[in-house]
């Protein structure tokens, strides 16, 4: 998408500046009308964005908790009757982030100019998502922008709830990981080196002991490439999903991995209930609720099947009926979201689903970690015992070997 600065006149002849995000003039001209403006002037520019945030080690990517904090100010700024860029100007002196505090002082300079807040939004598309951008323009228009940014605060603290449960989760398990790493390293290193001078001078010496002396040779040969190999690892995890191909292959195989397959298929409905509940309760009609909560989805093979669903509903299906055909939720769930239609209370439903799977998750996540436990210490065990017992069974039978 590109910026086009614009000036255009509202129905009372009123002048308005500002900038947008459009895909061409035209998608500009139109998203000007729809905010009531009649443009005389559009030019393409450079993304403001790039000169304004360049985001670099001096000025750390806003995280989520930077984002609920900004948006819990402006929900209790604007339900105690302060206007949207007062607000921004009180919110962004208690924020902490340097890029953030700079992306609300400039979106401050352009509300200030008479932009609308969610056209500043667009322009910080990767830092604010199209849910957010979404609600706050239904809320410029409805006027009920305090009840908007208080279901996005709770949103943003549900998700990061998540993020950190499964960074916590992930503690245990890398500490026993990074114990197990380091003592093979220290026993190729510092250990075996010293039994392989013992041993170089034997003419037979039992097969065990040739095949962990040459383990512990390629092991001291090759360990230098094992940092780099790591980083490339971790750089791959961060960005595979840039790439689509090997995206959607990944997102097929954790869902055939028996452990993990369960806890990816709540955390993905979770998200989808979690989003049409905060859209339904701002009154954003279904279909179009359906469209922004699909888009949310990471998982591409579940994103796909709820497409099918927004699909159906577009035609003319029930919800229910839609969604019980994937298999996606379970049947208790599909029956709350059948009742939810007849009575017309489907965002109190949802809200409902989203408790029940958060607290599911939890207890998933709870189990998983309990059953990682014993089995990281279990194969820790088996390999640095392993690495023990040999060597212990080496020196043994030194005595029993001919020079």
């Amino acid at each position: 998408m590109g910026r086009f600065v614009y000036v255009a006149y509202d129905g009372a002849g009123s002048r308005h500046e500002g900038d947008l995000s459009a895909f061409n003039k035209e998608s500009a001209k139109a998203k000007l009308k729809n905010q009531g403006l009649i443009p005389v002037k559009i030019k393409e520019v450079e993304d403001a964005k790039n000169k304004s945030t360049g985001f670099s080690l001096f000025k750390p990517r806003p995280k989520l908790s930077d984002l609920e904090f900004l948006t819990s100010q402006l929900s209790l700024l604007l339900r105690n009757g302060v206007r949207i860029d007062r607000a921004l100007y009180i919110a962004k002196t208690g924020i902490k982030n340097a890029s953030l505090a700079g992306i609300i002082e400039d979106i401050y300079g352009e509300v200030r100019r008479g932009v609308p807040f969610s056209a500043c939004l667009e322009k910080y598309h990767d830092i604010f998502d199209l849910l957010y951008i979404n609600l706050v323009r239904i809320g410029e228009v409805t006027g009920e922008l305090a009840r908007i940014f208080d279901n996005l605060a709770a949103n943003l603290r549900f998700r990061q709830k998540i993020i950190t449960d499964t960074r916590q989760a992930m503690i245990y398990p890398l500490v026993i990981f990074s114990v197990c790493v380091l003592a093979v390293f220290f026993i190729f290193n510092f250990i075996v080196p010293r039994f392989s001078t013992i041993f170089s001078a034997m003419v037979n010496i039992p097969g065990y002991t040739k095949i962990f002396l040459t383990i512990s040779a390629l092991f001291r040969k090759y360990q230098y490439f094992l940092f780099p190999a790591i980083i490339g690892v971790v750089l791959v995890g961060r960005n595979y999903r840039k790439n689509d191909y090997l995206k959607k292959l990944v997102d097929v195989m954790v869902l055939r991995i028996p452990v993990i397959r369960g806890l990816f298929y709540k955390l993905e409905n979770l998200r989808f209930a979690s989003s049409l509940a905060v859209l339904l309760e701002s009154r954003v009609v279904l279909s179009e609720a359906l469209d922004h909560s699909v888009r949310l989805v990471g998982n591409t093979y579940i994103r796909k099947k709820l497409l099918v669903v927004k699909k159906e509903v577009r035609e003319g299906k029930s919800l229910s009926e839609a969604i019980s055909k994937t298999g996606l939720l379970a049947v208790e769930f599909n029956a709350l979201i059948e009742v939810g239609e007849e009575t017309g209370g489907l965002a109190a439903v949802f809200k409902e689903i989203e408790g029940r799977l958060r607290t599911q998750y939890e207890v998933m996540v709870t189990d998983i970690i309990t059953l990682i436990e014993p089995i990281m210490i279990i194969v820790m065990g088996l390999i640095v015992g392993s690495l023990v017992v040999v060597m212990l069974l080496s020196i043994v039978s030194v005595s029993d070997i001919s020079f």
